[in-house]
């Protein structure tokens, strides 16, 4: 019998359905942010669940004591430092947007009184800060690599904090430069007449060869579909925002109570 036992014991560990469900969901989001998503909202809005299900883990009973061990520690903690950083890149980007969306009402307002030039620098700022924004998150990559832990048996808890710290920069970053680049994108014919109002040679009585349709009236088309799009990432952008906020409340309680 004490050997039955025994042998029982040293049987391995399944791995908690929480652990697999976030290790899929986390290598997904950075598959889809490599791919530059077609919905830069969704991944957004998916990462802050994601962060929703790692507060999950922080406070189940597995989770929390391998946290709270000592000889995880200085991982853990270096997971909280990364956290502050990631709060710092989600406002910036949050920003951005917003910043974004009075561009795209700016080109969307000098289109109706027939500004072409206003309408080409407005657009010309939509870019322009969402491009600065994605380069700040870009030279944040390493902060996945600092939270990570040393040693390759740190527990599942451990590691899926320095894997959600390194998917969040690259969703950040691919969100940014999904949306930075649909003004510029001349593949695809809903924001190829977008595209025109960057070249200095755009005028509002030449740019009729969409689908036959007047180019005014698809310019403002498109840009209120633009506007619409950067305006549901902000609000993911908010979601992901008070979700790393939560998971990190979480976490400082397992490490302080």
């Amino acid at each position: 019998m004490a050997c039955q036992q025994l042998r029982s014991t040293s049987l391995p560990v399944r791995p908690h359905a929480l652990v697999l469900e976030l290790e899929d969901e986390l290598q997904r989001l950075r598959s889809g942010a490599a791919a530059s998503a077609p919905s830069p909202a969704a991944l957004a809005g998916r990462l802050g669940d994601a962060y929703g299900r790692i507060e999950e883990l922080v406070r189940l009973p597995g989770g929390r004591d391998a946290l709270s061990s000592a000889r995880w520690r200085r991982a853990v903690e270096a997971g909280l430092d990364a956290s502050v950083a990631l709060l710092d890149l989600c406002e910036r980007a949050r920003d951005a947007a917003a910043v974004a969306k009075q561009h795209v009402r700016a080109a969307r307002r000098a289109l109706r009184r027939g500004d072409a030039a206003l309408a080409r620098a407005a657009v010309r700022g939509y870019a322009r800060c969402l491009a600065k924004a994605g380069k700040q998150a870009g030279a944040r990559k390493a902060l996945g690599r600092r939270a990570a832990p040393a040693d390759a048996e740190a527990p599942a808890a451990v590691k899926l904090l320095s894997e959600a710290v390194a998917v969040t920069v690259a969703v950040l970053q691919g969100v940014l430069s999904t949306l930075s680049a649909r003004v510029v994108d001349t593949r695809k014919s809903r924001w190829c007449v977008v595209s025109k109002l960057m070249r200095s040679d755009w005028s509002l009585g030449v740019c009729r060869d969409l689908d036959g349709e007047d180019g005014v009236l698809s310019a403002q088309e498109t840009l209120q579909e633009l506007e619409d799009s950067v305006e549901a990432v902000e609000s993911g952008l908010e979601h992901l925002f008070r979700q790393i906020v939560q998971s990190r409340v979480a976490l400082l309680n397992v490490l302080t109570l």
